[in-house]
């Protein structure tokens, strides 16, 4: 048993001399998407500074720290040195003190011009999306198509920093300290449009810092998808004030904007719930469709007499569910009493197929899937002291983001798995593969190992890639 247990290592000799690797197929690939799609051109110009020529184009950098992030880096040293081990086939890159330089130095003018040049490149990608064979991903919840809708979702969430960087504070959870941005994130696409880096004492109910998310969310949006948005948001959401901007906004352009926010469940909203007999309660859905267990729908915005202030069509969709041990403690006395958990949504969704709006509402819970993925590509931690320079950061992750989103949606949709796979799925079973530059007939071949289970797909997504540059959107 011995002899057979170490006959591995028999007549195995390590030297050196192995040349052309490449340490991750993946860094090429995201390249050449940036590159063919023209997200690259874009940023280059818009970094461009009248008078001063640099060793590194700056949008490339730019791109290039994205590509290390998307890869699996988690710092900014680490991102250079993803791409630094493609250096084979893509020669000289910059070091990580020229991509420490490139975001240390983006002001807000500069971020400003990125945020242009995202949105302009997003309605190139988005036009590509809409003539695929499939067409342009609409959501589906529970069996019902939301055909025409783009679906945009805000969350906030906490970072925790070890260290007394600029905006730093103590959050709402005494036990942490750290910065609290406020995301948006388009569920239709994956996309990440907008990342607002706020000080760790900032409240999660800011009215005035989810109209500047979502304001800035909706000029992502392409003009031409800006017509049908819902905006889905959770208990911070229910202030008159957002909502009212939502259906003043959409007034004020012709377009047919909705809503989906929490709303707080007040000893009136409880009463309301109690009332509601028994035969009006409908079975809840899954996001699947699938019966939910123990958990009911109904509509109470008759049985309540709401203040004033609230939008005309708003209405109270209640959800009640077995009250789980870890909420008992912050129940009410009548939840207690009921054996049940209270939640309303405040909506003016089209239809009255409240299990359909409800499964629709709560599908909401995919931002905190967005939220950790961001977090995976970078945004658990930031490398700068000031606040710009991590603002700076998060434009790079949201890049990461977009960057994948890419690649499943236009490269990946002939693959049921891999077009639907979180990023860490996709950098340890796709992107992370290793391989070697060949030459052969004047051409430079990367060669991918024929074992590995997702060559072909590689190989296939490379070509589809290749082809964005001569196929109009």
């Amino acid at each position: 048993m011995e002899k057979r247990t170490s006959a591995w290592a028999l007549s195995l000799e390590m030297t050196g001399g192995a040349s052309g690797l490449v340490g991750a197929a993946g860094v090429p690939l995201l390249r050449l998407l940036a590159d063919r799609s023209g997200l690259r051109g874009r940023l280059s110009k818009a970094l461009v500074k009248p008078g001063f020529l640099p060793g590194h184009d700056r949008g490339q950098v730019l791109v290039d720290v994205a590509v290390g992030l998307a890869l699996g880096a988690v710092s900014l040293t680490g991102t250079m040195r993803e791409i630094e081990q493609a250096g084979a086939v893509l020669g000289t890159t910059a070091s990580a003190v020229t991509a420490w330089r490139t975001l240390d130095n983006l002001d807000d003018a500069a971020l400003e011009k990125i945020a242009r040049a995202r949105a302009a490149h997003r309605r190139l990608i988005w036009q590509r999306l809409a003539a695929r064979p499939q067409g342009f991903p609409w959501i589906e919840v529970a069996g019902q198509l939301w055909d025409g809708w783009v679906v945009v979702d805000v969350d906030a969430s906490l970072v925790e920093c070890h260290s007394d960087k600029e905006g730093a504070a103590a959050t709402y959870k005494k036990h942490l300290f750290g910065l609290h941005p406020l995301i948006a994130t388009i569920a239709n696409t994956g996309e990440i449009p907008v990342s607002y880096l706020r000080k760790g004492n900032a409240g999660s109910n800011t009215v005035a810092d989810h109209l500047k998310v979502l304001t800035e969310a909706v000029e992502h949006i392409p003009p031409r998808h800006r017509k049908k948005i819902i905006f889905r948001v959770d208990g911070a959401g229910a202030s008159k004030d957002l909502l009212a901007w939502i259906k003043a906004t959409a007034a004020e352009h012709g377009y047919d904007w909705r809503y989906s926010v929490g709303f707080d469940v007040t000893e009136p909203v409880r009463i309301a719930i109690a009332k509601v007999p028994k035969n009006a309660w409908a079975a809840a859905l899954t996001p699947d469709g699938e019966l939910r267990p123990g958990a009911q729908v109904a509509e109470i915005t008759k049985l309540l007499d709401l203040a004033d202030g609230w939008p005309d069509g708003m209405r109270l969709l209640a959800r009640t569910e077995p009250l789980h041990p870890r909420h008992h403690k912050q129940a009410s006395a009548i939840e207690k009493q009921r054996g049940q958990r209270f939640q309303v949504v405040a909506h003016d969704l089209p239809g009255h197929h409240y299990p359909r709006l409800d499964a629709f509402t709560r599908n909401h819970a995919g931002v905190e899937s967005a939220i950790k993925d961001a977090k995976n590509l970078g945004l658990r931690r930031f490398p700068f002291f000031k606040m710009a320079a991590n603002q700076a950061w998060c434009v790079a992750v949201m890049l990461a983001a977009e960057l994948l989103a890419w690649l499943r949606l236009l490269a990946l949709d002939h693959h049921a798995t891999l077009s639907k796979a979180s990023p860490a799925t996709l950098h340890d079973t796709l992107l992370n593969v290793p391989a070697r530059l060949a030459r052969r007939a004047r051409k430079r071949l990367i060669r991918l190992p024929d074992d590995h289970p997702h060559a072909t797909n590689l190989i296939l997504a490379w070509t589809k890639i290749r082809a964005l540059a001569t196929q109009p959107p």
